[in-house]
């Protein structure tokens, strides 16, 4: 089939390496934002909510898509793209190892619940740290970076909005390009072309903010939480945040925003850093905090992915899979 996806940020991108493993021509439309939600995300692999600590729904079975998918990525583009090392939970006291370790007998938490460990460093303010068994970070911009370069190696990409998308003659026209039987809209919070379609979407949209940090003196090598996240970049660096905002989505960085970040931080992080950068970013969160997919009851061929919020890396390998299995299900009820 030759398909049009238009967006390519974690939903468009593994919809697209779904498409690319079925033999399917694509065409991929994207203008590069540098500043949405995928490409400045930090790329977390987390089961566990954990300021709440709830479990993510569906965890287990995203979990268990997680890691084939992007090992099969790494193997197609020849990149290394996750990070080593599980996230820890900073625990403050007794009382929080006692709740972590109580986690544990809940049913459906047993295979994330870690080990709670003495602490790797003087300078983290707490009792101890407890690891997030299966959870892991994807270097987001190394994987959506060398995806985009495979798509454009191997089928198109076309660096450019999408101003004309209509059904015709038994096909699909994005823009110039015909004759596609397939459109799959990826769009995150923008959802131009999924609203006009599948109507109005029950945003929740929730930008966030984060920092690009370094300090003098030895380096953390594990991704901490508490409040906030803690995360090496392996070069010296970290990201530390992010914020959760549900307003300001015109506004670039904000100092209210950097404030939280290292006041939260500095609450059981007892080091002084240098902030190098500040990012933001708006996630195409859903009122009820569940993606949406699905395909055009009228229209053939067009399907649609979005609101994976904060957590686009590790649901979306899951989530594309599954919007293909509902077009393989219709296409055969159709014959």
């Amino acid at each position: 089939m030759r398909i049009g996806i238009i967006g390519q940020g974690f939903a468009g991108s593994a919809l697209a390496w779904r498409a690319h493993w079925a033999g399917h021509e694509l065409h991929i439309f994207d203008r590069g934002h540098a500043h949405s939600a995928s490409w400045v995300a930090a790329g977390l692999v987390n089961p566990l909510v954990l300021k709440r600590k709830r479990l993510v729904h569906e965890a287990h079975d995203h979990i268990t898509a997680f890691t084939p998918f992007y090992d099969r990525v790494e193997r197609e583009t020849g990149c290394s793209m996750r990070y080593p090392g599980e996230i820890h939970e900073v625990l403050s006291d007794s009382a929080a190892e006692n709740a972590w370790a109580s986690l544990g007998a809940e049913r459906g938490f047993e295979p994330f619940i870690g080990a709670i460990h003495s602490l790797i460093d003087p300078r983290i303010q707490a009792s101890a740290t407890a690891s997030v068994h299966h959870s892991a970070r994807l270097r987001a911009q190394t994987y959506l970076t060398a995806s985009r370069a495979f798509f454009a190696e191997q089928h198109s990409v076309h660096e450019e909005a999408v101003d004309f998308l209509e059904y015709q003659n038994g096909a699909w026209r994005v823009n110039d390009m015909e004759d596609l039987e397939v459109v799959l809209l990826a769009e995150g919070v923008q959802a131009h072309w999924t609203q006009q379609y599948f109507g109005e979407l029950p945003f929740a949209p929730t930008k966030g903010e984060g920092l690009k940090i370094r300090w003098e003196g030895a380096e953390i090598p594990v991704a901490l939480h508490k409040n906030v996240f803690l995360l090496p970049d392996g070069d010296g660096t970290y990201q530390a945040g992010s914020t959760y905002a549900w307003e300001g989505f015109d506004e670039g960085p904000t100092e209210k925003a950097r404030a939280e970040i290292l006041d939260k931080l500095r609450g059981w992080f007892n080091q002084e850093v240098e902030v190098l950068d500040q990012w933001t970013g708006v996630r195409p969160t859903m009122r009820d905090r569940q993606p949406v997919f699905g395909w055009h009851s009228e229209l053939p061929g067009l399907g649609y992915l979005n609101g994976l919020g904060s957590r686009g890396a590790l649901t979306s390998p899951l989530l594309s899979d599954r919007l293909w299995e509902l077009h393989s299900g219709r296409t055969s009820q159709k014959s």
